[in-house]
């Protein structure tokens, strides 16, 4: 047998040491007991997350080290058989969806198909033959004789053989300052970092990580240098040292580019020319007009930051610098969500709009009484892409779980820093894979170094993916998923190789909503006949998109999430 290591609820994970077990598995927590002071009677918190029983039990998940620990299903030699991860859902009306999770397949019908499939499953001659053989052709049963987990086993095989890929960074995301001057209630930087500094990161640093990056890079594969802090225009000295250093540093058709993630409120005439020429893309942080904004984004005042915020946007414009606007989504403004991204589009005509899903902003604040139900965050923000898909309107996290789904590709990472392609710098000069916990120092090295970068995140973090968890086993979205935030993993379990339930929820929430919306893409007019049944073609689920699509060089484009470029 392999020898397993189990992972602890007190730690980081990954520095667990292995130890000889009889069972080729990872053992990992699930929620741990948590209080929490709002309850509804179904027991689940604030977050939407289910609040345990005080008998201090950790359910645990199983996380297998590879397709070969990978348990075979039983194999039916009589008949045709259904691919383990294939479910039947019924969608009302008398339709049906079978749906392919890994394969990211579905037909669609009526009774005939869940009277195939189910005359499949149970051995006997199939009700429409030619049905049958659709679903054999696409995946979703297996021939007689076939293994039915084989399909899942490869994908897993796919993934091992990561573990031996050089490490292709595409992302550099340099915190260039612990400091801010914005107190925003839900910051989970500033209050997490351990030992702030007044000063930002060392311009000798900035250029050692710049010509590590390109080094660990390809020069054809889109890439982006993202700054961000705190708040980097506090230092604009360093921002503009930046820029001018990988712009001397570049290889001849290095395809990068520039983004800054600022709240705006100190760009001046000088500073937005400087972007503008340099075609620098800037992230402005806002969340709506002046009430709803200065509701949770306040200076250390406590006084609001809208009016300082819009006239810096306008400044950018103004210059001619691309403007995005990141938007975090909570109590303060989900149900005016769409009202506010209309005002957004009509007031600034943004090239792209981050909606995120707010997260508790240190450890020990599960229960922040700002955070919102993941089923109806998933909700609203798909009913925001809808309304707004034939405006071309790019919402990074919607378009991230739609494009696995349409494009059929399974996402084995949600975060780049798990797929071994981000790499970030705080203040301090620390490098490592992930923001969230560098600025904890967890996770962090000194040394640029790409063997020990591998061993830290490639090596163990490419198991943080639905392919390898137990836990996923059924799960009608485990394709598109990715397992999430390490962070909010770390925060529910105490453990960053655990499972992100709240992701995890919103994002089957996403997976029934886009199955539902195919379906309306593809169903005939009135009543669904007993006998219909249809596989959607590739130019049908492309409907899905509208005109919104992935562009490169603009900020139409994912930061240290677009896991499968």
């Amino acid at each position: 047998m392999e020898p397993t290591f189990r992972i602890g609820t007190d730690g980081c994970g990954s520095c667990s040491p292995p130890s000889a077990q009889a069972d080729p598995q990872v053992l990992l927590p699930l929620p741990r007991v948590r209080a929490a002071t709002t309850v509804d009677a179904d027991g689940y918190g604030r977050d939407g997350l289910p609040v345990l029983g005080d008998d201090n039990s950790i359910a645990t998940t199983q996380v297998y080290l590879d397709a070969e620990a990978l348990p075979p299903a039983p194999v039916r030699h009589t008949g045709p058989q259904a691919e383990t991860n294939t479910q039947l859902l019924y969608l009302g009306g008398g339709a049906w969806c079978l749906n392919s999770a890994l394969r990211q397949e579905q037909l669609y019908g009526g009774r005939i198909l869940r009277d195939t499939f189910e005359d499949i499953q149970a051995g006997r001659q199939p009700a429409d033959p030619a049905l049958a053989q659709a679903m054999q052709t696409h995946g979703f049963v297996t021939a007689a004789g076939g293994h039915p987990e084989s399909f899942h086993r490869s994908l897993m095989r796919q993934e091992d053989a990561k573990t031996e890929m050089e490490v292709s960074f595409t992302l550099l995301r340099i915190l260039l300052t612990d400091v801010c001057n914005l107190s925003c209630s839900y910051c989970k930087v500033i209050p997490n970092v351990l030992a702030p500094q007044a000063e930002p990161t060392d311009a000798d640093r900035l250029a050692e990580v710049i010509q590590f990056f390109f080094a660990n890079s390809e020069v054809e594969r889109p890439k982006i240098i993202h700054i961000t802090g705190g708040e980097p225009t506090l230092f604009f000295h360093q921002v503009q040292h930046i820029v001018e250093t990988a712009e001397r540093a570049a290889r001849p058709g290095e395809n990068f580019w520039f983004v800054i993630g600022t709240n705006a409120t100190l760009i001046r005439e000088r500073q937005a020319a400087f972007l503008a020429e340099h075609d620098v893309k800037c992230i402005v942080s806002m969340d709506g007009p002046a009430d709803v904004h200065d509701a949770l984004r306040r200076n250390h005042g406590g006084r609001g930051s809208w009016r300082m915020v819009d006239a810096g946007v306008r400044q950018l414009k103004k210059a001619g610098a691309e403007v995005s606007l990141s938007m975090v989504l909570g109590q303060h403004n989900l149900d005016r969500s769409e009202e506010i991204i209309e005002w957004f589009l009509d007031t600034y005509q943004p090239t792209g709009l981050g909606v995120n899903f707010m997260k508790p902003p240190t450890p020990d604040q599960k229960d922040f009484d700002q955070l919102v139900d993941p089923d109806r965050y998933a909700d609203r923000m798909y009913g925001i892409h809808q309304a707004f898909r034939d405006r071309g309107l790019f919402l990074e996290l919607v378009y991230r779980k739609l494009q696995p789904f349409v494009q059929q590709r399974y996402r084995f990472h949600d975060c780049g820093a798990a797929g071994g392609t981000n790499l970030n710098v705080d203040a301090k000069g620390n490098v490592g894979p992930c923001k969230s916990f560098l600025v904890m120092d967890r996770l962090a090295m000194r040394q640029l170094d790409v063997d020990a970068y591998r061993s830290t995140v490639v090596d163990k973090w490419r198991k943080r993916s639905p392919i390898y968890y137990t836990h996923c086993d059924g799960c009608q979205a485990r394709g598109m998923c990715g397992n999430g935030c390490a962070y909010d993993a770390m925060v529910h379990t105490g453990d960053e190789m655990a499972i992100d339930l709240r992701s995890c929820q919103y994002t089957r929430r996403f997976n029934r909503l886009f199955i539902d919306d195919l379906f309306q893409q593809v169903r005939p007019q009135g009543a669904i006949s007993d006998t219909w049944w249809h596989r959607p073609s590739r130019t049908e689920r492309q409907l899905l998109f509208g005109e919104v699509s992935a562009r490169p060089r603009t900020l139409s484009y994912s930061i240290g999430h677009q896991t499968l470029d």
